[in-house]
């Protein structure tokens, strides 16, 4: 009986040990009274770079950062000799949390059913022992917009930072906007040959369907904000609860913005029209035919979210037009800011801003709309997306450019922490590399 007994206390605690691979995945090192960085050339990006200048990271912020800073008694010093310091990237479009293995349906969270989940926070689905996100933000992506896809309405994006044991502690802004996919003749051949025209037609038949859908849909959203607002400031009467009507309420008063999925010139006029029929809030998360109407963009200061660059170009467009758009864009004075539209991808953030400097994208403006300009435009620009005193500590130090794929990574920090190198890729490379040899 006492041998069964202890053989049923070693197995629960075997049960409550969690696998190692995820013990290595979210461990990060406890941060010491403060860190410095020295003698390293930092790139604050709003501001010239410093050469041989210091930066110091205490309780999770940017203490202090300069040519002259003092190093703080007892912190943890790091010799930058050589090496670079950028604030962290930030993906402005993925699905990270979300998906774990495309073509397996178990390992996906991305879509409910119905066409309008306004009410479908992507945060409270998020995994943090996700095995594809230590894999990104090893190569420098420390904070990401995660959301579904899907319907019209597919529900709220989040900003998170890639680190921590729960969504809520992951969670930068919760609610960072709603995501709606503008209804849309999709590209392509199959409506050529006999029958093409009636396929045409029946697809744009329902692209109206959907788009007087959505505007029903706004407006009930309207009236019920309305009538929320009324009964707040004293007005007799009640209303029923609505979940979706209620996650709507932010978007309709201007609070939070509208995530427009689209492509087409078409789509983003027909966006731009809701925008000022229910004036929206709204941000163009796509839109690689954008730079047909870059100067209205420009004008209407309307922030683009551009890529994924690395994707192929429509079969209707010049080769080169995806990887042009956003330099187009930028010139004309849009701001602009990447994604890469996934979850594995998303390691590949800087090579998508990168490909884009080949095809007329200053290299500069490319930083800037990984960093500081992404942060602007989900308005955390007061903490995130550059290396000035106060902001939070999303850190990555590198031996060059991000931007350059020769470039290796050194040290990462998040909120303040190290971030450890050790991810799946890198546990099955140790792995084999130790396989016994005949």
């Amino acid at each position: 009986m006492k041998r069964s007994l202890r053989i049923a206390a070693a197995a629960l605690v075997v049960a409550l040990v969690p696998p190692a691979h995820l013990v290595a995945q979210q461990t990060v090192a406890q941060p010491a009274a403060a860190v410095a960085i020295r003698n390293a050339t930092i790139v604050p990006v709003v501001g010239p770079r410093v050469t041989g200048g210091t930066i110091v990271l205490r309780n999770g912020l940017i203490e202090a950062v300069g040519a002259n800073v003092t190093v703080p008694a007892g912190a943890q010093v790091i010799d930058g000799t050589g090496l670079f310091v950028y604030p962290g990237l930030i993906d402005s479009g993925t699905r990270l949390g979300l998906t774990e293995i495309g073509s397996v349906p178990g390992g996906e969270d991305t879509q409910e059913l119905g066409d309008f989940n306004p009410h479908n926070d992507a945060l409270s689905a998020v995994n943090p022992s996700s095995e594809i996100i230590p894999t990104v933000r090893v190569n420098g992506v420390t904070t990401a917009i995660t959301s579904a896809r899907g319907g019209v309405i597919a529900g709220q994006a989040a900003l998170i930072d890639l680190m921590g044991w729960t969504p809520q502690e992951m969670g930068v802004l919760p609610r960072a906007g709603m995501v709606i996919t503008f209804p849309r003749i999709r590209s392509g051949r199959r409506f050529g040959g006999e029958g093409g025209q009636q396929g045409a037609e029946a697809q744009a038949e329902e692209v109206n369907r959907q788009t007087r859908a959505l505007r029903t849909y706004l407006t009930n959203a309207k009236a019920y904000a309305e009538i929320k607002a009324r009964l707040a400031a004293g007005a007799p009467g009640t209303q029923e609860v609505s979940l979706p009507m209620e996650a709507m309420v932010p978007v309709m008063r201007g609070e939070s913005p509208v995530i427009f999925e689209v492509e087409t010139a078409e789509q983003i006029r027909g966006a731009l029209a809701i925008a000022d029929s229910f004036r929206l809030r709204i941000i163009l998360r796509g839109a690689r035919f954008g730079w047909q109407l870059a100067d209205t963009l420009a004008a209407r200061r309307i922030p683009v979210i551009v890529g994924p660059t690395v994707s192929s170009p429509d079969d209707r467009d010049p080769y080169d037009a995806i990887y042009a758009y956003p330099g187009v864009l930028a010139r004309a004075g849009v701001k602009i800011a990447f994604q890469t539209d996934n979850a594995s991808d998303s390691r590949n953030l800087a090579y998508n801003a990168a490909l884009s400097t080949a095809y007329g994208l200053d290299p500069e403006e490319a930083l800037r709309s990984v960093t500081i300009n992404a942060a602007q435009i989900w308005g955390v620009a007061d903490r995130y997306g550059s290396l000035e005193v106060g902001k939070v500590a999303n850190v990555i130090v590198t031996t060059g450019d991000p931007l350059d794929a020769r470039t290796q990574m050194r040290h990462i920090f998040i909120r303040g922490q190290a971030v450890p190198f050790t991810d799946r890729h890198d546990r099955l490379y140790q792995q084999f590399r130790a396989r016994p040899r005949s």
